[in-house]
């Protein structure tokens, strides 16, 4: 399996059995033990006579190949185990999550084709075409019911489709070349451009079959075909010209070098990734680690991967590997040699702990979960009558367990409701409280302000009362003396001496506040005038800021280097006229000594540019104004 799975591009899926599948494959060993056992105990090549026995009885030998048969279907479904018409209709009404639940297989297909689906379009923008290949027509049926209604456009190769979408798969066809005596559309060609029959000139629009098979667009939704292996096998044709990218098989068994799976390969030219969904522990697993050799019986292999079968069953369910599906397939579509996650599957130990024949069955709350040995010789309609009673019975309990379950689950939704509703009453109610609460508090703060301010009105009203009362008081002393007049002409005074005194203070007040608006005055001034001078300030400091900036910065410094070079190539330009000077007299001297000539003096003028001793030069010299009027 090893080196076939490294040179042919497969890969292979750990499944395991859910809780159905094992209570069935329990079923399946309490009707087959004894015979299972019988051959077990019987020799390689010498059957006993049970193997030979009478019509319609069932021989050990053929009770084996049953038993074989019924584990390799109750791992691919339960509802492939007992022989039963099931409407087609039905498998469009089932919901996936039915169909998806008893079959660890299928859970791991559905985890599968989701991820692809999924996958990242912006990485892998290309449709893709992927072939799930089932055992036989019946589980393809249920593969077409789990896929239906999936963003897939469905082509289903072998049997009658469940709901025909009418999808019509773009085939690469080889075009045979066309006749240069004939147009495109089949009508002779004529040297004019015009049609004999009618005169007229044809038209240019290419009519044919292959104009209209070049006008089809790409679809970019992904492609599901389903067939199976016994129709690959029959029909090395049958998957020509489909270029698949992947496959899916649900028979591990299917040989990769298949004649129709290699007329794939070579039509896409490439590696054709094969993901084979092997059930742990399984028969067909022990033949793929265990190959027959061309000196093996057959059937005493197939009995040994049975009895691995029964040997691991129980400690098989909680040793699967784990898997990332999104890596998986992420990996696969990147074109990965190898998966880690897809390896080796080894077999498991066989344990001698639990006897290879110990029945058990999936631990139910609410019904008996005894199942018993059958110790019976069958014949066909028996022991179909026999598989049909105890897998009813099991579904029936499974289906009691779940109802009890759904009671208890109601009764505790419905006091979660219930607790939940007092909850809600409670808060409303205590929200009613606080509310009521927050209002009294309220009111009691209302009421102290208002108590507050009454006892401050009453305080100024008894200050009132007490001064009205001295006055009152006095009032009476006065009314009481016998001479009235001196008193009140004692208070006549002092009422003019104190609006005299309140006339003097109201004057002070008025020019105190005279001299309060003048200083106002002044201080507003003078504050628009700080407030001006901080501005100016303000703009002088940002101009002297600019200017260490520009001091400091580059401009500043270009143009100082530049005027340094400036001044130091004036220099070396004086210098060379003074040099050149120099060398010109020294020149002109040797000259006139060397010929005896002596410079006049209006040469020396001229050259030395002196001026005569009245300052004038020795040019000539016009010491008469004109007569000519000078405008102005």
């Amino acid at each position: 399996m090893n080196r076939n799975a490294r040179n042919s591009h497969v890969f292979y899926l750990p499944v395991g059995l859910t809780p159905f599948q094992r209570d069935l494959t329990e079923i399946l060993v309490s009707l087959h033990a004894r015979s299972f056992q019988k051959e077990l105990d019987s020799s390689n090549n010498i059957d006993d006579k049970d193997a030979v026995a009478e019509y319609p009885q069932i021989s050990s030998k053929q009770m084996t190949h049953m038993l074989d048969k019924g584990i390799r279907v109750v791992a691919n479904h339960p509802c492939l185990l007992v022989e039963h018409y099931m409407p087609r209709q039905f498998l469009r009404m089932v919901p996936t999550e039915n169909l998806v639940t008893t079959s660890d297989k299928f859970q791991k297909l559905q985890e599968l084709l989701s991820r692809f689906i999924q996958r990242d379009r912006q990485t892998f923008p290309d449709a893709l075409k992927i072939c799930i290949i089932s055992h036989n027509v019946r589980e393809l049926d249920i593969l077409e019911g789990l896929v239906l209604g999936k963003r897939v456009r469905i082509k289903r190769l072998s049997g009658a489709s469940l709901y025909d979408e009418k999808h019509v798969f773009p085939l690469e066809r080889s075009c045979s070349p066309v006749d240069a005596s004939n147009s495109k559309d089949g009508t002779p060609s004529n040297e004019s451009g015009s049609n004999r029959y009618t005169g007229y000139h044809r038209d240019d629009y290419d009519y044919s079959l292959k104009h209209k098979m070049k006008s089809v667009q790409a679809i970019d939704e992904d492609w599901l075909f389903l067939t199976t292996t016994t129709h690959l096998t029959n029909n090395p044709e049958l998957m020509r010209g489909y270029n698949v990218d992947y496959i899916i098989s649900f028979d591990p068994s299917i040989d990769p070098f298949l004649p129709a799976l290699d007329n794939i390969r070579k039509k896409g030219q490439k590696r054709l990734p094969l993901v084979k969904l092997l059930v742990k522990d399984s028969p067909d697993h022990f033949l793929l680690e265990n190959p027959p050799t061309e000196g093996t019986d057959n059937y005493q292999h197939s009995k040994a991967a049975i009895k691995h079968f029964l040997s691991t069953r129980h400690t098989t369910y909680n040793n699967l590997p784990s898997v990332d599906y999104k890596q998986v397939v992420d990996m696969l579509l990147r074109g990965e040699n190898t998966i880690p996650s897809l390896s080796e599957i080894p077999l498991s130990q066989v344990s001698t702990d639990v006897p290879p024949f110990e029945l058990i069955m999936t631990r139910l709350d609410f019904s008996d979960n005894q199942l018993t040995m059958n110790e019976d010789v069958f014949d066909m309609k028996s022991y179909q009558s026999e598989l049909n009673k105890r897998t009813l019975d099991r579904l029936l309990k499974v289906q009691n367990e779940c109802r009890h379950g759904d009671e208890i689950l109601t009764r505790k939704r419905h006091y979660e409701t219930e607790r939940q509703d007092y909850l809600d009453e409670t808060r409303v109610e205590a929200g009613n409280v606080f509310k009521k609460f927050q209002d009294g508090e309220k009111s009691i703060i209302d009421s102290e302000k208002r108590l507050e301010r009454c006892k401050s009105e009453a305080s100024k009203l008894d200050d009132k009362i007490k001064a009205l009362d001295g006055a009152l008081e006095e009032a009476k002393r006065i009314t009481l003396l016998a001479d009235v007049d001196p008193e009140l002409q004692q208070y006549t005074e002092k009422i003019s001496t104190l609006k005299t005194l309140l006339g003097s203070l109201s004057e002070q007040n008025l020019q105190r506040n005279q001299h309060n608006d003048s200083l106002r005055s002044q201080y507003q001034q003078k504050s628009s005038e700080a407030a001006e001078q901080s501005q100016r300030t303000k703009v002088l400091k940002d101009e002297v800021d600019q200017l260490h900036k520009d001091l400091e910065g580059p401009g500043l410094q270009i143009q100082t280097k530049t005027l340094l070079s400036q001044e130091q190539k004036l220099k070396n330009d004086l210098a060379s006229l003074k040099s050149r000077s120099k060398f010109l007299k020294s020149y002109v001297t040797k000259m006139a000594s060397y010929y005896g000539l002596k410079p006049s003096s209006s040469d020396d003028s001229l050259s030395n540019g002196t001026h005569g001793q009245n300052g004038r030069s020795n040019a000539r010299y016009r010491s008469t104004r004109s007569n000519t009027p000078a405008y102005t």
